[in-house]
């Protein structure tokens, strides 16, 4: 499916479907009234009737309309006018996407971009993200799922022409972040038989064949691991067959900006049992989610090679498994991590924090300047957080406001919590430097707290995904977050306008 940016005469255009805009009380848009200008009122004639009110979820198609060549026109209700915001406006277009996939139609015009949603760049943008949202499926790993969208291309109507360059801006950065989280959400979406951590590894290697040009990756194995000291990450892996690897890819693109180099550590636990401290067996299938973190960091490396931006940039995928085995590490371990800490094991259901200390101080040897972990870390941050917002942890108060802006800018919804010394002390042992669990409340700060001791050499910041990165149930699935957000993110350090 092709997505493409016209200036549209309405009447003239021969295509399947035409969608336009319905506001409240049967208030036509510019698109709406054009239309019915040209078809001498036979839209307003069918409004009378009462079947379309312009409220939210509100559609009606009209078949051969009088003096108009699109076979169809798509009336959608938007509600009031100056109460469209993202979130209503990609229902809006979830309705649509209801609609149309149930017809058999190879081409649509969108003519939305009257619409207020800040400027025509985020209009463009959040109309594309949102229809590639609702088309996507989870993969079947039989390859017999039949794909029932037989939709050819998809044009969005500039009502404006000097607005055209901004909106193939627009088009050209949805495309490339749609490509991350779809590519983010695939990986994740795999079972944990085909991903695990070797198969990482090797699409991290695909990165550097499919973008030569921009890309060279490392992968660090359990010898090399050792080697350098990464005891709290090698403990982890050890229970497991499928033994840890590190893959350490490096993103350079032309024009560099500034020197600046920003690093991305995703936790990559492809499937966690609990280890000795083992997990309830309810739901725990679920566990091979527990790599969402490495998925949006290799989708994040994916739409900066797509767009070549001007940054340097490392990312990290922590790779590993947690089992339980004769080799498995225990309740009671004391780990002497890669920084030389040492740390008490109480759970070792609390791993993921562990390979990501050793990835943290891995990371030293780059001199990076922002260094942002992505991590399903706590249960304690879904407790106190639920479905809808990610836990924001930093060290550095202009670095979290600038995640905070990326956040409200795609509404991917994060929320700032503190590391205070009330909590810190929470996660002191008596027998090693650290616990790698706090006293039983605030864990997800107190598991923040404990990757804090790994970064005072930078500028951090922690991401608790738990409760964000995938959705539970039989039409579940990834939900490809943070990927959105952390593009934005990049994109602002490239500095690109957008209006």
């Amino acid at each position: 499916m092709n997505f493409f940016i016209k200036n549209c005469k309405l009447d003239k255009e021969k295509t399947d479907c035409i969608v336009v805009p319905v506001f409240d009380l049967c208030e036509l848009s510019h698109s709406a009234c054009y239309l019915d200008k040209c078809s001498n009122g036979y839209i307003t004639s069918l409004i009378k009737l009462g079947d379309i009110q312009g409220k939210i979820g509100d559609t009606l198609i009209l078949y051969k309309v009088p003096k108009i060549f699109s076979k169809r026109i798509l009336l959608v209700g938007c509600g009031k006018k100056d109460e469209i915001n993202k979130v209503r406006f990609k229902k809006i277009f979830k309705n649509t996407i209801n609609i149309l996939k149930k017809l058999s139609i190879k081409n649509i015009i969108y003519s939305f971009s009257e619409l207020n949603i800040n400027n025509i760049y985020w209009m463009t943008r959040v109309a594309v993200l949102s229809i590639k949202e609702f088309l996507y499926k989870v993969m079947k790993i039989n390859n017999t799922n039949v794909d029932n969208i037989n939709i050819d291309y998809i044009i969005l109507d500039i009502s404006k022409k000097h607005d055209l360059f901004i909106a193939k801006i627009a088009l050209k950065h949805a495309l490339a972040i749609d490509y991350a989280i779809t590519s983010a959400k695939n990986l994740s979406n795999l079972p944990p038989n085909i991903c695990n951590p070797l198969y990482l590894s090797s699409k991290a290697k695909e990165l550097a064949e499919k973008y030569k040009n921009n890309i060279v990756v490392e992968v660090i194995d359990i010898k090399k691991m050792k080697e350098l000291g990464m005891n709290a990450y090698v403990a982890v892996g050890d229970g497991a067959k499928n033994k840890p690897f590190m893959s350490v890819i490096k993103y350079s693109g032309n024009n560099i900006i500034n020197n600046k180099t920003i690093a991305f550590v995703g936790k990559g636990l492809t499937f966690d049992s609990g280890g000795i401290s083992i997990k309830p067996s309810f739901n725990m299938h679920e566990m091979k989610y527990d790599m969402c973190g490495a998925a949006a960091v290799y989708g994040i490396l994916i739409m900066a090679a797509e767009l070549n931006l001007p940054l340097k940039i490392i990312g990290i995928l922590s790779g590993c498994e947690n089992m339980p085995g004769g080799y498995a590490f225990r309740p009671g371990d004391v780990l002497t991590t890669m920084s030389g800490k040492t740390v008490e094991i109480l759970n070792t259901d609390a791993e993921g924090r562990l390979v990501l200390c050793d990835s943290l101080t891995y990371l030293e040897r780059f001199s990076p300047n922002v260094v942002i972990d992505i991590a399903t870390l706590t249960g304690a941050c879904v407790t106190a957080l639920g479905e809808s917002v990610s836990g924001l942890f930093s060290n550095n108060q202009e670095l979290a406001n600038q995640l905070l802006h990326a956040s409200e800018e795609t509404d991917d919804k994060i929320w700032s919590l503190p590391l205070f010394e009330e909590y810190q002390k929470k996660i002191i042992s008596n027998i090693a430097d650290f616990s790698n669990v706090g006293q039983g409340q605030a864990g997800a700060i107190t598991a923040a707290c404990f990757l804090s001791k790994f970064t005072e050499k930078y500028n951090w910041a922690h991401l608790d995904i738990a409760g964000t990165a995938w959705k539970s149930g039989k039409n579940g699935g990834s939900t490809g977050r943070p990927v959105e957000l952390l593009c934005q993110f990049l994109l602002n350090q490239s500095n690109y306008i957008y209006s």
